[in-house]
């Protein structure tokens, strides 16, 4: 953490107390029940502790077990119990098959396997590097994708004559690509960003809509279809100039693939049929109750149970326990923190106070809501952005006699959109060690992108939403 960043959590450490008591003292007392007091006070205090990072996303997500019980707020049970929500298990048995697959080395068989695909010029390469990052970040984490194909990119420049220069568009073109397709492509499935899991969860918990793997999907991976070619666009077209003289060979592929590789990826395509059909499974079996957490589960245990045919099985507990747990505990927080906004009042009473804004089209809300979340998702952490706004979409959506769904999901989508600055998003940041990308190159190319994905969410949530949901 640079000497700025640990000012700024430093004094978000104080802040966040004292915008609580602030809230606390401000409202009316006849505005809220004393239990709404202490939740909107609560929501206060995590606000401005995710957005400052004053302490880890993980712990400030703890509050609500800490606080509500304790105030009076919301009993333990119901708190707990947030943390335990359906979807976390659905995200957790995502991460440990993504986990299988990085230990395997499928996933930079893949990789390599489309670029063989993409021919010998600049833009081809660009796209293939692209759509490889994309469809990895479908499935395992956007930061997990950048860590995987940023290597690869940045020898594909190397080996470029130029390519590796600051004076080479190229080479800026390939590694900003690569950082955003892994930003894009987890907009594409339910597993493949927090905010994702953190909206299903939320409409599940407060307003009874089930969002499965493969009705997210029908909504994201759209969204995706069409924002990754336009960043594209924007990178090649606009922004670099990357030439067109032929590209070196590109990496051999041609090893076979091992035993390893073929099992794990075998349970990978079976969870993900499972996922896409499971509704058309439920009606074959009748009586036997499927659900995405449980196929989920099946393939988790799946890989602990499997040999790897080299002598151990397809996921080892040792490489498991590496897994991003906070990220679990962060939407228990979210959730939990949801749930209480809902019970307590608060959310009845936002509900309310909308009513002034009842003369502007819903577009307009929709589109300026999710502006500030991509404006502030450039400082803040993305997943902090929907665990706060999500809540607040639903409530204002009711209060305005809006579809939750319509207002909230372009919220949930918008919030994974982050391209300007290097701290926007994990991978931004690794490829910001390039010499090629510098902090100008970033912000010329993602400013533009950053309007271009909220036009694209606002779409694909208003127009696709209340059809698939």
């Amino acid at each position: 953490m640079t000497g700025r960043f640990r000012r700024i959590a430093g004094a978000g450490l104080w802040a966040g107390p004292a915008a609580a008591v602030l809230v606390g003292l401000a409202l009316p007392s006849d505005a809220l029940p004393p239990e709404g007091r202490i939740v909107a006070a609560t929501a206060a205090l995590m606000a401005v502790w995710w957005v400052t990072e004053a302490l880890p996303l993980a712990m400030t997500a703890l509050v609500p077990v800490a606080v509500l019980p304790v105030a009076g707020a919301s009993p333990l049970e119901r708190v707990a119990a947030a943390y335990a929500d359906p979807l976390i298990f659905l995200f957790l048995g995502g991460f440990l098959i993504a986990r299988a697959v990085e230990e395997s080395g499928l996933h930079r068989r893949i990789a390599v396997r489309i670029l063989g695909l993409a021919g010998r010029s600049p833009a081809g390469v660009i796209a293939a590097m692209m759509a490889a990052t994309a469809f990895l970040s479908l499935w395992v984490s956007n930061t997990a994708a950048a860590m995987v194909m940023a290597p690869i990119a940045a020898s594909l420049a190397a080996a470029r004559p130029g390519g590796s220069t600051a004076g080479s568009g190229f080479s800026p073109a390939l590694m900003l690509g690569t950082a955003y397709a892994a930003t894009i492509g987890g907009m594409g499935s339910i597993i493949g960003t927090p905010p994702n899991a953190l909206f299903a969860a939320y409409m599940r918990e407060a307003h009874g809509v089930e969002i499965g793997f493969a009705a997210w999907m029908a909504v994201g991976l759209p969204a995706v279809l069409v924002l990754l070619p336009l960043a594209w666009l924007v990178l090649t077209r606009l922004c670099f100039r990357i030439g067109s003289g032929p590209m070196p060979l590109l990496p051999d592929a041609g090893i076979p693939m091992s035993p390893h590789e073929r099992r794990v990826g075998a349970v990978a395509v079976a969870a993900a049929c499972g996922w896409v059909l499971r509704p058309a499974l439920e009606r074959l079996l009748p009586g036997v109750a499927l659900s995405d957490a449980g196929i989920a589960a099946i393939a988790a245990i799946a890989l602990f149970i499997i040999p790897s045919g080299t002598g151990g099985r397809l996921l080892a507990w040792d490489e498991a326990a590496r897994l991003r747990w906070d990220v679990l505990i962060l939407v228990g927080g979210g959730l939990a923190l949801a749930a209480a906004i809902s019970e307590s009042g608060v959310a009845a009473r936002i509900g309310s106070a909308s009513g002034a804004l009842a003369g502007l089209p819903m577009p307009v809300l929709v589109v300026a809501t999710a502006l500030v979340i991509v404006g502030l998702g450039e400082l803040a952490s993305n997943t902090a952005m929907a665990a706060i706004f999500l809540p607040l979409a639903g409530a204002a959506a009711a209060g305005l006699g809006h579809d939750p769904v319509a207002f909230a999901l372009p919220v949930a989508l918008a919030a994974s959109i982050g391209f300007m600055l290097p701290v926007a998003t994990p991978p931004n940041a690794i490829v910001f060690n390039h010499p090629s990308v510098t902090g100008a190159r970033m912000l010329g190319a993602g400013a533009p992108l950053d309007l271009i994905g909220v036009a694209v969410a606002v779409a694909a949530g208003m127009l696709l939403g209340p059809l698939v949901f």
